[in-house]
């Protein structure tokens, strides 16, 4: 049967026991925080009556006291992780190396250094729509088409590139049975993140030669040389490749980037019976129209369409 606690009587009060708890007693001028291990102020050797186990555990007296450590270590005794730091000179290395890296790294971090300016896109915007007849002059002029026939630009946009492309269409009467369909292309892209330029610079003067007959090779269009002049006065580099059958140029402006291109072809209105052949069979007239005349008028109206594009840059103040 478990009886009530007893409480030891007033003729053992000052006496250093507590049923079955024991303090080692010091010196009488010791202070409940002196930090000499075994004194009475340290509670440096605590022990409770416990089963037998090996030294240094609780209920056995070892070399760290009756439970196997010191409730407060002195000096020979230091922390457990500053004990075994000290022990390895290399672990203290290790910490100033990732210390100094991530002061690095916010230092950096806060001046931008490695970060890349967007290119300057001079204001243009996919906002309008430069595929009418009004930003194809001078060459719609040239060409002798009334206007041309276009469908809705085709745009995509994106955080990194703005996308438009478009074709324009013009049917011209030669008054003998045959027609000419002029078909002009006009491509643009706005790079938001990356420059385009050592893509676009990598491009050179360049001469196409056909392939000789019977390689195996054919082109849709066939020339003898297709040639790459650079246009001066507008943008920043300009292409422009000149073959019998097409014309082309492409403009880069900072990060944008504009494309425009005409070819054309002949057909035969059927209206008017069997297509008109040559004597070796070929069609009277080539099906592809030499339209080397009108490269002439490609930059002043690429100039017309880079300028339906441009937006003024709203005012800071």
């Amino acid at each position: 049967m478990i009886g009530e606690p007893e409480m030891v009587g007033d003729e053992d009060a000052g006496r250093p026991e507590l049923l079955g708890a024991a303090v080692t007693a010091g010196p009488p001028d010791a202070t409940p925080f002196d930090g000499r291990t075994g004194r009475a102020g340290s509670i440096g050797s605590i022990g409770f009556d416990s089963p037998a186990g090996p030294p240094g555990t609780a209920g056995i007296p070892g070399p760290a006291g009756p439970l196997g450590f010191d409730v407060l270590s002195d000096d020979n005794h230091p922390p457990p992780l500053l004990h075994r730091l000290k022990d390895r000179p290399w672990a203290w290395a290790l910490g100033a190396v990732v210390v100094t890296s991530a002061v690095w790294a916010a230092v950096l971090q806060g001046t931008g250094y490695g970060r890349v300016a967007p290119p300057d896109l001079h204001g243009y915007d996919i906002a309008g729509n430069p595929c009418t007849d009004r930003d194809l002059r001078p060459l719609a002029d040239d060409l002798g088409v009334g206007s041309f026939d276009a469908g809705p630009p085709t745009v995509s946009r994106s955080t990194a590139l703005d996308h438009l492309t478009c074709d324009l269409t013009a049917t011209v009467s030669n008054g003998d049975g045959w027609w000419t369909t002029y078909t002009v292309s006009v491509s643009v892209d706005l790079h938001k993140k990356t420059d385009p330029a050592a893509e676009f610079d990598a491009v050179s003067s360049t001469s196409v030669r056909t392939p000789p007959p019977g390689s195996g090779v054919a082109y849709v269009y066939t020339s003898d040389i297709e040639w790459t002049t650079h246009p001066r006065g507008i943008g920043d580099r300009a292409d422009l490749s000149s073959e019998k059958y097409r014309q082309s140029l492409d403009v880069r402006h900072g990060g944008a980037v504009f494309s425009l291109t005409l070819t054309g072809r002949n057909d035969w209105d059927i209206r008017r019976g069997d297509t008109p052949r040559n004597s070796d069979g070929s069609n009277a007239r080539p099906t592809y129209v030499d339209t080397t005349p009108y490269a002439k008028d490609l930059v002043p109206t690429m100039r017309q369409v880079m300028s339906a594009l441009t937006h003024p840059a709203p005012d800071p103040s």
